[in-house]
């Protein structure tokens, strides 16, 4: 009898050890060489930072300081890839995304940006809309941690990137003025490279589903910005002055700082 046991025993060691194994290796991990793709939409506010502006069509005066763009709204989205390098970069992914995402940076009543003070001390001026775009490239690395064997190998991945891209913005002089509406000037846009810093934390809420946050500082240079900035924008809508186009060029860094939160769907590609 016992030996009938010991020999039932040792079958079902021989049969389940494949087995086990077979299902150890159906968990994908990235050490195994799992690829993760990802898509992200996201949605949150721009901080744009004070800058000078620096008129390069005779104007005078030739700068204004601290022109105050506005704090508004964001939205975007992201497509990239992380690649199964942890084993060999003690314990950190990298991967690599496309990012593009739009926000508004309209600049009010600014003293010979878009208007003047008149002699009674009231501001006669006009909106200048502002539209920033980005679209670039980013250069990530991540530390997975509650790290398990199975996918996703980790359900909180903080990480942080560089990246470098198209950056866009498009002016519309003359829009708003006191209490009436404005149709706004032909829309100007200029376009140039843009430099970004980005660091956030992503948190896995089901197997392909994640949620996060992350910050961005965007850096860049344009000399091809408009503005009506003696707010004579008006002038366009008198019945003896139709279509009239009034603006001034001028030239100025635009820092931003972006706070985004979004939604992604990932995958895994076993090797």
């Amino acid at each position: 009898m016992k030996t009938r046991f010991a020999v039932i025993i040792g079958l079902l060691c021989l049969v389940g050890s494949p087995l086990s194994e077979s299902a150890g290796a159906e968990l994908p991990t990235m050490s195994s060489g799992t690829l993760e793709p990802y898509i992200s939409v996201m949605a949150g506010i721009a901080v744009p930072r004070s800058a000078d502006a620096t008129f390069t069509d005779g104007t005078q005066p030739a700068v204004v300081k601290d022109v105050d763009y506005q704090t508004k709204h964001s939205v975007g989205g992201n497509a990239g890839i992380w690649f199964p390098t942890r084993n060999k970069l003690a314990g950190f992914d990298l991967g690599v995304e496309i990012t593009g995402f739009i926000w508004y940076a309209d600049v009010l009543n600014r003293e010979n940006f878009n208007g003047v003070t008149d002699s009674s001390g009231v501001f006669q001026g006009t909106t200048t809309e502002v539209n920033g775009l980005y679209i670039g490239s980013n250069f990530l690395i991540r530390y997975p941690m509650a790290v398990s064997p199975a996918y996703p190998n980790g359900r909180w991945h903080p990480y942080v990137g560089i990246g470098v891209g198209a950056h866009q913005i498009a002016t519309k002089p003359g829009g708003q003025k006191g209490s009436g509406l404005l149709r706004a000037i032909t829309e100007e846009r200029d376009t140039t490279v843009g430099f970004m810093g980005v660091g956030g934390v992503k948190v896995h809420v089901f197997k392909y589903v994640a949620l996060f946050v992350e910050g961005k500082y965007i850096h860049a240079h344009h000399d091809g910005l408009s503005t009506d900035r003696f707010g004579k924008s008006d002038a366009a809508f008198t019945p003896c002055c139709q279509g009239l186009e009034v603006m001034n060029r001028y030239a100025s860094n635009i820092d931003t700082i972006l706070a985004h939160a979004g939604l992604s769907i990932h995958f895994d590609i076993k090797p």
